[in-house]
Protein backbone atom coordinates (compact mmCIF):
# COMPACT_ATOMS: atom_id res chain seq x y z
CA UNK A 1 0.00 0.00 0.00
CA UNK A 2 2.93 2.37 0.66
CA UNK A 3 4.04 2.28 -2.94
CA UNK A 4 0.49 2.80 -4.14
CA UNK A 5 -0.01 5.79 -1.88
CA UNK A 6 3.13 7.45 -3.22
CA UNK A 7 1.55 7.34 -6.67
CA UNK A 8 -1.82 8.69 -5.61
CA UNK A 9 -2.74 12.24 -6.42
CA UNK A 10 -4.66 14.68 -4.28
CA UNK A 11 -8.20 14.65 -5.51
CA UNK A 12 -9.84 17.88 -6.50
CA UNK A 13 -13.52 17.16 -6.94
CA UNK A 14 -16.48 19.46 -7.28
CA UNK A 15 -20.08 18.20 -7.19
CA UNK A 16 -22.90 20.71 -7.28
CA UNK A 17 -22.05 23.22 -4.53
CA UNK A 18 -18.86 21.49 -3.28
CA UNK A 19 -15.43 23.10 -3.78
CA UNK A 20 -11.76 22.72 -2.83
CA UNK A 21 -8.92 25.20 -2.29
CA UNK A 22 -7.37 26.46 -5.50
CA UNK A 23 -3.88 25.28 -4.54
CA UNK A 24 -5.06 21.71 -4.06
CA UNK A 25 -6.73 21.65 -7.47
CA UNK A 26 -3.61 23.04 -9.18
CA UNK A 27 -1.37 20.49 -7.51
CA UNK A 28 -3.61 17.62 -8.66
CA UNK A 29 -3.70 18.99 -12.20
CA UNK A 30 0.10 19.19 -12.43
CA UNK A 31 0.47 15.54 -11.45
CA UNK A 32 -2.36 14.08 -13.55
CA UNK A 33 0.06 12.57 -16.12
CA UNK A 34 0.98 9.92 -13.55
CA UNK A 35 -2.40 8.20 -13.78
CA UNK A 36 -1.26 5.26 -15.93
CA UNK A 37 1.17 3.98 -13.29
CA UNK A 38 -1.68 3.06 -10.94
CA UNK A 39 -2.95 -0.50 -11.40
CA UNK A 40 -6.40 0.22 -10.01
CA UNK A 41 -9.65 1.95 -10.84
CA UNK A 42 -10.66 5.33 -9.58
CA UNK A 43 -14.45 5.11 -9.59
CA UNK A 44 -16.61 8.19 -9.86
CA UNK A 45 -20.40 8.30 -9.64
CA UNK A 46 -22.13 11.59 -10.39
CA UNK A 47 -25.86 11.57 -9.83
CA UNK A 48 -28.88 13.22 -8.34
CA UNK A 49 -32.63 13.13 -8.00
CA UNK A 50 -34.90 14.87 -10.49
CA UNK A 51 -38.68 15.16 -10.69
CA UNK A 52 -41.31 15.90 -13.32
CA UNK A 53 -44.64 17.41 -12.37
CA UNK A 54 -47.41 15.52 -14.16
CA UNK A 55 -49.75 18.54 -14.11
CA UNK A 56 -47.39 21.22 -15.45
CA UNK A 57 -44.89 19.01 -17.26
CA UNK A 58 -42.03 20.93 -15.65
CA UNK A 59 -38.90 19.06 -14.66
CA UNK A 60 -36.50 20.13 -11.93
CA UNK A 61 -33.42 18.95 -10.10
CA UNK A 62 -34.01 18.13 -6.43
CA UNK A 63 -30.90 19.46 -4.73
CA UNK A 64 -27.21 19.30 -5.67
CA UNK A 65 -25.61 16.30 -7.31
CA UNK A 66 -24.28 13.53 -5.11
CA UNK A 67 -20.78 12.33 -5.90
CA UNK A 68 -19.19 9.09 -4.73
CA UNK A 69 -15.58 8.31 -5.47
CA UNK A 70 -13.07 5.73 -4.28
CA UNK A 71 -10.03 3.83 -5.44
CA UNK A 72 -11.17 0.31 -6.32
CA UNK A 73 -8.99 -2.71 -7.06
CA UNK A 74 -9.64 -3.82 -10.64
CA UNK A 75 -9.56 -7.54 -9.83
CA UNK A 76 -11.49 -7.70 -6.57
CA UNK A 77 -13.51 -4.44 -6.49
CA UNK A 78 -12.17 -3.88 -2.96
CA UNK A 79 -12.04 -0.23 -1.93
CA UNK A 80 -8.39 0.76 -1.37
CA UNK A 81 -8.35 4.41 -0.43
CA UNK A 82 -8.71 8.01 -1.66
CA UNK A 83 -9.45 8.73 -5.30
CA UNK A 84 -7.18 10.22 -7.92
CA UNK A 85 -9.34 11.63 -10.71
CA UNK A 86 -9.72 15.39 -10.86
CA UNK A 87 -13.30 16.06 -11.87
CA UNK A 88 -15.82 18.88 -12.02
CA UNK A 89 -19.39 17.58 -11.97
CA UNK A 90 -22.56 19.46 -12.85
CA UNK A 91 -25.99 19.18 -14.44
CA UNK A 92 -24.94 21.46 -17.29
CA UNK A 93 -23.55 19.83 -20.40
CA UNK A 94 -22.93 20.82 -24.03
CA UNK A 95 -25.65 21.15 -26.66
CA UNK A 96 -28.49 18.62 -26.84
CA UNK A 97 -27.24 15.28 -28.16
CA UNK A 98 -30.69 14.64 -29.66
CA UNK A 99 -29.93 10.98 -29.26
CA UNK A 100 -33.25 9.51 -28.09
CA UNK A 101 -35.87 9.41 -30.84
CA UNK A 102 -39.58 8.63 -30.70
CA UNK A 103 -40.76 5.98 -33.17
CA UNK A 104 -44.46 5.63 -33.95
CA UNK A 105 -47.29 7.91 -32.95
CA UNK A 106 -49.69 8.03 -30.06
CA UNK A 107 -51.58 11.18 -29.12
CA UNK A 108 -51.33 10.25 -25.44
CA UNK A 109 -47.52 10.26 -25.51
CA UNK A 110 -45.97 13.18 -23.62
CA UNK A 111 -42.35 14.20 -24.16
CA UNK A 112 -40.46 16.21 -21.54
CA UNK A 113 -37.25 18.18 -21.47
CA UNK A 114 -34.18 16.03 -21.01
CA UNK A 115 -31.83 16.01 -18.01
CA UNK A 116 -28.04 16.07 -18.17
CA UNK A 117 -25.24 14.54 -16.15
CA UNK A 118 -21.96 16.12 -17.17
CA UNK A 119 -18.42 15.71 -15.83
CA UNK A 120 -15.40 17.65 -17.04
CA UNK A 121 -11.68 16.97 -16.61
CA UNK A 122 -8.72 19.01 -17.85
CA UNK A 123 -8.59 17.18 -21.18
CA UNK A 124 -11.85 15.41 -21.64
CA UNK A 125 -15.47 15.13 -20.63
CA UNK A 126 -18.28 12.72 -19.85
CA UNK A 127 -21.86 13.48 -20.84
CA UNK A 128 -25.05 11.44 -20.50
CA UNK A 129 -28.59 12.57 -21.23
CA UNK A 130 -31.87 11.25 -19.83
CA UNK A 131 -35.04 11.65 -21.90
CA UNK A 132 -38.35 10.94 -20.10
CA UNK A 133 -41.61 10.03 -21.85
CA UNK A 134 -45.08 9.30 -20.48
CA UNK A 135 -48.25 7.64 -21.81
CA UNK A 136 -51.59 7.82 -19.99
CA UNK A 137 -54.16 5.05 -20.30
CA UNK A 138 -51.46 2.80 -21.72
CA UNK A 139 -53.36 -0.41 -21.02
CA UNK A 140 -55.84 -1.85 -18.54
CA UNK A 141 -54.78 -3.87 -15.51
CA UNK A 142 -57.58 -5.41 -13.46
CA UNK A 143 -60.06 -3.28 -15.36
CA UNK A 144 -58.36 0.08 -14.66
CA UNK A 145 -56.06 2.18 -16.92
CA UNK A 146 -52.36 2.46 -16.17
CA UNK A 147 -49.80 5.19 -16.78
CA UNK A 148 -46.36 4.27 -18.12
CA UNK A 149 -43.05 6.11 -18.09
CA UNK A 150 -40.02 5.38 -20.23
CA UNK A 151 -36.59 6.96 -19.79
CA UNK A 152 -33.96 6.66 -22.51
CA UNK A 153 -30.35 7.42 -21.57
CA UNK A 154 -27.35 7.58 -23.90
CA UNK A 155 -23.90 9.12 -23.77
CA UNK A 156 -20.29 8.48 -22.91
CA UNK A 157 -16.93 10.12 -22.55
CA UNK A 158 -13.28 10.31 -23.47
CA UNK A 159 -10.54 11.34 -21.04
CA UNK A 160 -7.20 12.03 -22.70
CA UNK A 161 -5.35 12.07 -19.36
CA UNK A 162 -6.70 8.67 -18.30
CA UNK A 163 -7.34 5.20 -19.62
CA UNK A 164 -11.04 4.48 -19.27
CA UNK A 165 -11.89 1.10 -17.79
CA UNK A 166 -15.60 1.63 -17.16
CA UNK A 167 -18.14 4.11 -18.49
CA UNK A 168 -21.88 3.93 -18.02
CA UNK A 169 -25.25 5.27 -17.04
CA UNK A 170 -27.91 4.50 -14.46
CA UNK A 171 -31.63 5.25 -14.11
CA UNK A 172 -33.83 4.46 -11.12
CA UNK A 173 -37.40 5.37 -10.27
CA UNK A 174 -37.17 6.85 -6.77
CA UNK A 175 -39.30 4.14 -5.15
CA UNK A 176 -37.58 1.62 -2.88
CA UNK A 177 -40.73 -0.28 -1.86
CA UNK A 178 -42.97 -0.94 -4.87
CA UNK A 179 -42.00 -2.80 -8.03
CA UNK A 180 -42.86 -0.41 -10.85
CA UNK A 181 -40.34 -1.50 -13.49
CA UNK A 182 -42.00 -3.57 -16.22
CA UNK A 183 -39.35 -3.35 -18.94
CA UNK A 184 -35.70 -2.55 -19.53
CA UNK A 185 -33.10 -2.74 -22.27
CA UNK A 186 -29.31 -2.71 -22.42
CA UNK A 187 -26.78 -4.32 -24.72
CA UNK A 188 -24.36 -7.03 -23.64
CA UNK A 189 -21.38 -8.61 -25.38
CA UNK A 190 -18.58 -7.26 -27.52
CA UNK A 191 -18.62 -3.54 -28.25
CA UNK A 192 -19.66 -2.78 -31.85
CA UNK A 193 -18.57 0.35 -33.67
CA UNK A 194 -22.12 1.63 -33.56
CA UNK A 195 -25.45 0.29 -32.43
CA UNK A 196 -29.08 1.26 -31.90
CA UNK A 197 -31.10 0.16 -28.91
CA UNK A 198 -34.78 0.68 -28.27
CA UNK A 199 -37.64 -0.20 -25.95
CA UNK A 200 -41.36 0.03 -26.56
CA UNK A 201 -44.24 1.10 -24.37
CA UNK A 202 -46.77 -1.62 -23.56
CA UNK A 203 -49.89 0.02 -24.93
CA UNK A 204 -53.35 -1.12 -26.05
CA UNK A 205 -53.29 0.58 -29.44
CA UNK A 206 -50.52 1.72 -31.72
CA UNK A 207 -46.82 0.84 -31.36
CA UNK A 208 -44.72 3.47 -29.66
CA UNK A 209 -41.00 2.99 -29.12
CA UNK A 210 -38.01 5.07 -28.14
CA UNK A 211 -34.62 4.30 -29.64
CA UNK A 212 -31.11 5.66 -29.22
CA UNK A 213 -27.91 5.26 -31.23
CA UNK A 214 -24.28 5.39 -30.20
CA UNK A 215 -20.98 5.30 -32.10
CA UNK A 216 -17.78 4.33 -30.31
CA UNK A 217 -14.50 2.62 -31.07
CA UNK A 218 -14.87 -1.16 -30.62
CA UNK A 219 -13.11 -2.28 -27.44
CA UNK A 220 -13.94 -5.02 -24.98
CA UNK A 221 -17.56 -5.38 -23.81
CA UNK A 222 -20.92 -3.92 -22.83
CA UNK A 223 -22.78 -4.99 -19.69
CA UNK A 224 -26.00 -4.20 -17.85
CA UNK A 225 -27.60 -4.89 -14.50
CA UNK A 226 -30.26 -3.68 -12.08
CA UNK A 227 -27.32 -2.69 -9.88
CA UNK A 228 -24.50 -0.49 -11.11
CA UNK A 229 -20.83 -1.45 -11.43
CA UNK A 230 -20.12 -0.14 -7.91
CA UNK A 231 -22.05 -0.06 -4.66
CA UNK A 232 -23.75 3.35 -4.36
CA UNK A 233 -26.91 4.97 -3.06
CA UNK A 234 -28.57 3.67 -6.26
CA UNK A 235 -28.62 0.14 -4.80
CA UNK A 236 -31.54 1.15 -2.56
CA UNK A 237 -33.69 1.41 -5.69
CA UNK A 238 -32.44 -1.67 -7.57
CA UNK A 239 -35.95 -3.12 -7.95
CA UNK A 240 -36.72 -0.07 -10.11
CA UNK A 241 -33.28 0.55 -11.65
CA UNK A 242 -31.60 0.04 -15.02
CA UNK A 243 -27.82 0.35 -15.42
CA UNK A 244 -25.65 -0.13 -18.51
CA UNK A 245 -21.93 0.34 -19.01
CA UNK A 246 -18.89 -0.32 -21.18
CA UNK A 247 -16.07 -2.21 -19.45
CA UNK A 248 -12.47 -3.12 -20.18
CA UNK A 249 -11.79 -6.86 -20.33
CA UNK A 250 -9.09 -6.62 -17.66
CA UNK A 251 -11.69 -6.10 -14.93
CA UNK A 252 -12.49 -9.25 -13.02
CA UNK A 253 -9.60 -11.24 -14.50
CA UNK A 254 -6.98 -12.92 -12.35
CA UNK A 255 -4.17 -10.91 -13.97
CA UNK A 256 -5.70 -7.57 -12.97
CA UNK A 257 -5.55 -4.26 -14.81
CA UNK A 258 -2.08 -3.06 -15.81
CA UNK A 259 -0.89 0.42 -16.85
CA UNK A 260 -1.73 -0.14 -20.52
CA UNK A 261 -5.20 -1.59 -19.84
CA UNK A 262 -8.15 0.56 -20.76
CA UNK A 263 -9.10 2.88 -23.59
CA UNK A 264 -8.16 6.42 -24.59
CA UNK A 265 -11.07 6.44 -27.07
CA UNK A 266 -14.69 7.51 -26.65
CA UNK A 267 -16.75 4.83 -24.90
CA UNK A 268 -20.35 4.92 -23.77
CA UNK A 269 -23.59 3.02 -23.24
CA UNK A 270 -27.36 3.12 -23.78
CA UNK A 271 -30.01 2.20 -21.21
CA UNK A 272 -33.81 2.16 -21.30
CA UNK A 273 -36.28 1.66 -18.48
CA UNK A 274 -40.06 1.30 -18.48
CA UNK A 275 -42.18 1.81 -15.35
CA UNK A 276 -45.92 1.50 -14.80
CA UNK A 277 -48.32 3.04 -12.28
CA UNK A 278 -51.70 1.36 -11.76
CA UNK A 279 -54.70 3.67 -11.60
CA UNK A 280 -54.60 6.04 -8.62
CA UNK A 281 -50.96 5.33 -7.68
CA UNK A 282 -49.03 7.84 -9.78
CA UNK A 283 -47.70 10.73 -7.63
CA UNK A 284 -48.04 14.32 -8.80
CA UNK A 285 -44.23 14.54 -8.96
CA UNK A 286 -42.59 11.48 -10.50
CA UNK A 287 -38.97 11.33 -9.37
CA UNK A 288 -35.98 9.51 -10.81
CA UNK A 289 -32.30 9.17 -9.98
CA UNK A 290 -30.01 9.76 -12.96
CA UNK A 291 -26.30 8.91 -12.60
CA UNK A 292 -23.17 8.45 -14.65
CA UNK A 293 -20.39 6.00 -13.82
CA UNK A 294 -16.75 6.41 -14.83
CA UNK A 295 -13.71 4.35 -13.90
CA UNK A 296 -10.07 4.87 -14.87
Amino acid sequence: MGRLRRNLLVISLIAGVLSVPEGTAQAAARQSDDQDVISAINSVVVGGKAAINTRTGQGRELGPLRTVRSLVDAATDDVLGPGTLRLDASTEGPADLRSCIKNGDNRKLQTYDHFDRYANTRRGSIHFQYHPYRITAAREVEGAPTTQWEVCSVGGGQLADHRLRRMGTGIALADSENFRRIGYSWRTGSTPENYTLGLGFQVKKGPVGISASLTQKPADKLLGSHRGPWNTFMDTYDRNAVNAWWQDNCIGRWYRCWPKSGSHDFQGAIAHGLWEFPAGTEPSDVAFYFVLYAGV
